[in-house]
């Protein structure tokens, strides 16, 4: 049975941004680093977490990149779906964690 201590740190994993930017990698990190091998239900929420905030963050960084040196405004609307998908699958871990149950970001099995 999953615990509510439990459910608050993989909630914490998933919505680790919102702890003004400081959260974004270092949250969940800190969260797996931790339990890893004592709980696998918040592990495993860290890990997904961690795996979808650090790609989306490579992802937008070599967007942004690309749209201020190269290309210009058209990949805007390319960060900005990006960024609506990956906030959308967030809120959605979040209600799975909710629920007690696991959440993989879509492509991250």
């Amino acid at each position: 049975m999953i615990e509510g201590k439990q459910k608050a740190l993989a909630l914490a994993a998933h919505i680790g941004y919102l702890f003004f930017g400081i959260g974004y990698i270092i949250v969940p990190l800190a969260i797996y680093l931790f339990y890893d091998g004592k709980d696998n239900f918040v592990a495993g929420h860290a890990k997904q977490a961690l795996m979808a905030q650090a790609i989306f963050g490579v992802l937008l960084a070599v967007a942004t990149g690309l749209t201020v040196f190269v290309v210009g405004l058209l990949l805007w609307p390319f960060i900005a779906v990006l960024g609506l998908v990956w906030f959308c699958c967030s809120i959605l871990a979040c209600f799975k964690v909710i629920n007690g149950n696991m959440y993989h970001y879509p492509l991250l099995k």
